[in-house]
This record gives structure tokens, C-alpha cells and sequence, in this order.
């Protein structure tokens, strides 16, 4: 049995940096400290209230700081709790027996209280957290990532979801502990609490398990620039997450015994090549964190924290070790303080997030309408932006490329919407920040073009109209036309239905091509030329005539009659 180290003895509770009176400490009927590496931390308070007292003129109350520890026999206080109270439950039982449940957050709720649609322009995802963590009024310690996105959309979504969100994408831990916001790489290395099977560890039930274990993990995307794929690539070999423990082989190398296994993820937009590594080292230590998942009890241990290394001994060869604690639930009743952990890897635990396959991502699956807000594309490439005036008025999307019939290499169906114009808006992948616009929408406003066709021919005729007043409409019922019409009343229409083709001038001239009288009419108010660079030769198979109510003018260097 090895040396027995310093047990808890007992807990402090202060209400507004004030310890709670003996007698109402005397009422603790059960303190319980929920802390998660992934969530908010949260502490519950049972206490016995005969009188009411505590809920009428107690000292807790909501939105009233808390703080709790721990103490050590050693005389060592270890921090379990800080943060506010956000709730008070009593309960009024049979034969007049009343209880006071308090609950309370740590300060990370604070980024939960509201929902927000907004945009960051050339921000890393350690910038917003550190951003995020100074409007809630916390520290931050932040580990820096790298890319750097041209622009991020939190659409109607609090600052902690979001943020949950940008860290799950890379495999980072967000949580708060002491007023302070991490934001961080799950730790690799350095000091580990040490608990032994038999002694402080009450208990501890590991589970193996192959489900998941693949060799490599592949993430594929598309760059829209270069029009090439981007491949983003994490081996197994490349290194696991916690535990590190006597197993001789990884879960990666058992399960391939079974064959050579990949995971491909194809439905998380990527916009670099270090986007896309990213994305596949964070979910290959998913998988590899799932190769062993553990839940363990422990008495009288309050330096067991989420997010903190802790090396398990006295389990064999196989299983001690040193393991990631992903969340701990510290329980203090009058027989002593326990503490139930739980080894998840970089998962929450939680049911629904297994059943969301870990993504913590909110997708956007149907389309949107949108109000078109810039055109002045930098590149070039016909995008616009938008905004989503349903959910905020002064965010602006990211660039959003548009729809074209027959796009290709300078060529397809041009239509570019203007500002102002309603659109309608699909998501790459559900993804709010790759929209597509795939068309224009007509409203009260914005009426369609003005044709005037019978109600029951409206869908036989197919209008296009310039904003300039520019009309190019066919017809298939009854007129059986094509008309080409420019805003100053010039006209080229095709009449397959009187089998004429007449070009009209907004003035009045007239050119019609005859079929069934089989003639040509030029019909003009005014002067008519015919001018020819070179020869110029009429010719009539039968009689022609030349009339004229003035003179009749001939001239030329040489002129012959036959």
C-alpha cells in the first residue's frame, strides 16, 4: 500500500467573499460541483430549511457570487467553485419538511445569455476567444492558433456556442476556472495527480473499444480559387491523445488486424490546406481518445480537475497510467467529500452530442432569403455580399458566389444582382459561412416585368428584363413571337406565327420581312440610303418600277441603257 497522501476533510462556502455562518452551514444537507472541460462548471446546494428562513432572508440569493473549496488535512485549500448564482428551487414536501436547492454557474455562462448575429473580418480563432472572454469580464489564457479566416459569421448564436463551436473544429478544451477563460490545446504533458487503486481511488471501470479506431483521417475540400481539391491529412502514427498508458499498441494498430481503416470527412467546408490538417488532427484525437474511455471514484481527492492529467497505479500493466479527466463531479456529504470522474478524450460525454456524431457545428440544411448589400467584388469573380436582415441588419456576409445558368471559362448566362435586390441563399454543407446565391426573388416592392399577357398565358411567356428597361420575351401561346425591345422602343420581332420578321425603330421605320406575301417592306417617314463600299446591283426576274412624285436624278461616270 503505498504512503496515503492529504485527504479532504471538509468544504468552505463563501456568499459574496463572505463563509457561511455555522448555523446555516449546520443545514448543508449535500454540495455537489460539476466541473467539464467542455461546458460551464456548476455547483449545487442542498440544505435543510425547516423555517424558511434561509429562502426568505438566507444569505443566498441570485446573481450572488459563490465560491467554494476544499481542504486538505494538511490545511490546503484547493479551489472547487467560483462563480454566481443563477437559480433557487424549494421544495416543500409532506409533513411540512422544506429544503432549499441553489444552483449556480461559473462566469462561462455569462457567454450563453444572449445570441448574437455578427461578423469577424481577419480573426483567428484565439482572437475571438480572447475577445469573447474580455466582453464577459473574464481573463483569458489562450493558446494561439494559426489561420487566420477572411471572414467568420455567428449566426443568432450565443458567444459560448459559437465558440464551442470554433473549438471543436480544431480540438481545443474552452472552459473557465478561477475567472479565467481557457482556451487551449488538450494538455500533453507535465504534472499528474497521482491516485491509487486500493487507497484514494475507490474505483475505476475502463472500457477498450476498436468502434471507432482508423489509421488515418482525411479531410477534403474544395478551393474555389485554384479549382483544385484541398486534402488534408492526420496518421495515426502522427501521435494520440490521452491516455498514455502500459498498452503496448495504439487502437489504431489493433484494429488493423481487421484491415486498413480511413475516416473521410467531406462535409466540413475548409478554406487552406492548414485549415484542412487542423480539422483532421482534432478528429483523429477524437478517435484515438475513444480507444479507452473510463469512469473512476475517488475519495476525499479535490485536486481532481476537468481539464487535468491524473496517473492512475495499482491497475496492472495495461491500464495505469496517465489519463485526461474530461469532466469531474465532486460530492460532498457528511460522510466526506467523492469525487466521480470520467475519461472521454476530447468528447463531452453527453448523449446528445453522441448523437450529433460529436459536431458541435449548427447547420444551416434549407436556403434563406437575403438582401444583396455590395457587388464590388476585389477579385473579380461576380460575388456579392449579403445581409440576413431577419436575423441582424448591420452584419454583412462573407463574399457569396452566385449562380449562373451555363457558367463556365468566360462564358454562361451573366446576371449579376444589384444592392438592395432580395435573393435566395443555399449553404455549402449547411455551413452559414459558404453561401451561394441561386436566384432572385420578386416581393410587394420588387414587381415582375411589366408584360401585359392574359393570366392564363403567364406561364407560356418567358421574360427578360434589364433594369435599364431592356426586354428580351418569347411567347408560346397563341402570338407564337420572339421580341427583342430596347428601353427606347427599338424592335426586333420574330412572328413565326404571320411569318414575318419586322425590325421597328423607336421613331417609327419599319423593315418587314414578308414570308406569306413573300416581300421585303421598307417603310420610312424619312430619307432613305443605300450606301455600298463596292457594287451595288438590283435585279427584278420580272417588272420593276422606279416613281417618284419630284425629280428623278441618274448619275454616274458612265451610264448605259440596254
Amino acid at each position: 500500500m503505498p504512503e496515503s497522501q492529504p485527504l479532504a476533510s471538509r468544504i468552505y462556502v463563501e456568499v459574496e467573499g463572505s463563509e457561511l455562518p455555522a448555523d446555516v452551514f449546520s443545514n448543508l444537507l449535500e454540495v455537489t460541483v460539476d466541473q467539464h472541460a467542455h461546458l460551464p462548471a456548476m455547483f449545487t446546494a442542498r440544505l435543510a430549511d425547516r423555517d424558511l428562513s434561509l429562502l426568505d432572508g438566507g444569505p443566498f440569493d441570485l446573481a450572488k457570487a459563490v465560491k467554494i473549496e476544499a481542504a486538505r488535512e494538511d490545511g490546503e485549500k484547493v479551489t472547487l467553485f467560483e462563480g454566481e448564482i443563477t437559480a433557487l428551487e424549494p421544495a416543500f414536501g409532506e409533513g411540512m419538511v422544506a429544503e432549499l436547492v441553489v444552483r449556480g454557474y461559473d462566469k462561462l455562462h455569462r457567454l450563453f445569455r444572449e445570441t448574437k448575429s455578427r461578423a469577424f473580418v481577419n480573426k483567428k480563432d484565439s482572437d475571438l476567444a480572447r475577445e469573447m472572454a474580455q466582453a464577459a469580464g473574464l481573463q483569458a489564457e489562450v493558446d494561439s492558433t494559426a489561420t487566420v479566416y477572411d471572414h467568420l459569421y455567428q449566426h443568432n448564436q450565443s458567444d459560448l456556442a459559437f465558440l464551442m463551436q470554433r473549438a471543436w473544429r480544431i480540438g481545443y478544451e474552452c472552459f473557465v476556472e478561477g475567472g479565467k477563460l481557457y482556451f487551449r490545446q488538450p494538455p500533453r504533458g507535465g504534472a499528474a495527480l497521482t491516485l491509487h487503486w486500493g487507497d484514494d481511488l475507490q474505483s475505476f471501470m475502463p472500457r477498450m473499444t476498436l468502434a471507432e479506431q482508423v489509421d488515418e483521417v482525411i479531410v477534403k475540400g474544395w478551393d474555389a480559387e485554384q479549382q483544385q481539391a484541398i486534402v488534408g491529412r492526420a496518421q495515426a502514427t502522427d501521435g494520440r491523445l490521452y491516455p498514455r498508458i502500459e498498452e503496448s499498441r495504439s487502437g489504431a494498430e489493433w484494429a488493423g488486424q481487421f484491415g486498413q481503416g480511413k475516416l473521410v470527412i467531406v462535409n466540413q467546408p475548409v478554406v487552406s490546406q492548414a485549415e484542412a490538417d487542423a480539422l483532421a488532427a482534432a478528429r483523429l484525437n477524437e478517435l484515438s481518445g475513444a480507444f479507452v474511455e473510463a469512469d473512476g471514484v475517488a475519495f476525499r481527492r479535490p485536486e481532481i480537475k476537468a481539464g487535468q492529467l491524473v496517473d492512475l497505479q495499482a491497475l496492472g500493466q495495461r491500464f495505469s497510467g496517465t489519463y485526461l479527466v474530461t469532466s469531474a463531479t465532486h460530492v460532498y456529504a457528511p460522510e466526506g467529500l467523492t469525487t466521480h470522474f470520467c475519461v472521454r478524450g476530447t468528447r463531452t460525454g453527453m448523449l446528445a452530442d453522441q448523437l450529433g456524431a460529436g459536431d458541435a457545428g449548427i447547420s444551416w440544411p434549407g436556403i434563406v432569403t437575403a438582401i444583396v448589400t455590395n457587388v464590388d467584388d476585389p477579385q473579380n469573380w461576380g460575388r456579392v455580399k449579403l445581409k440576413f436582415p431577419w436575423m441582424a441588419d448591420d452584419a454583412e456576409s462573407t463574399w457569396a458566389r452566385v449562380v449562373g445558368i451555363g457558367a463556365g471559362p468566360e462564358a454562361g448566362w451573366y446576371v449579376m444582382p444589384a444592392v438592395a435586390d432580395e435573393v435566395v441563399v443555399a449553404f455549402e454543407h449547411g455551413d452559414f459561412d459558404r453561401p451561394f446565391v441561386i436566384g432572385g426573388l420578386w416581393n410587394g416592392q420588387h414587381a415582375p416585368p411589366p408584360e401585359h399577357v392574359a393570366g392564363g398565358d403567364q406561364p407560356l411567356v418567358r421574360v427578360w428584363r434589364s433594369r435599364g428597361g431592356h426586354t428580351i420575351a418569347t411567347y408560346d401561346n397563341r402570338d407564337n413571337k420572339v421580341e427583342v425591345k430596347s428601353a427606347g422602343g427599338h424592335t426586333v420581332t420574330l412572328d413565326d406565327a404571320n411569318k414575318k420578321l419586322i425590325i421597328s425603330s423607336g421613331g417609327g421605320l419599319t423593315l418587314t420581312l414578308d414570308d406569306n406575301g413573300r416581300k421585303i417592306v421598307l417603310d420610312g417617314s424619312g430619307d432613305v440610303e443605300i450606301n455600298a463600299g463596292s457594287n451595288l446591283k438590283l435585279t427584278a426576274t420580272m417588272n420593276m418600277d422606279l416613281e417618284a412624285n419630284g425629280q428623278v436624278t441618274i448619275k454616274g461616270a458612265v451610264i448605259n441603257l440596254n
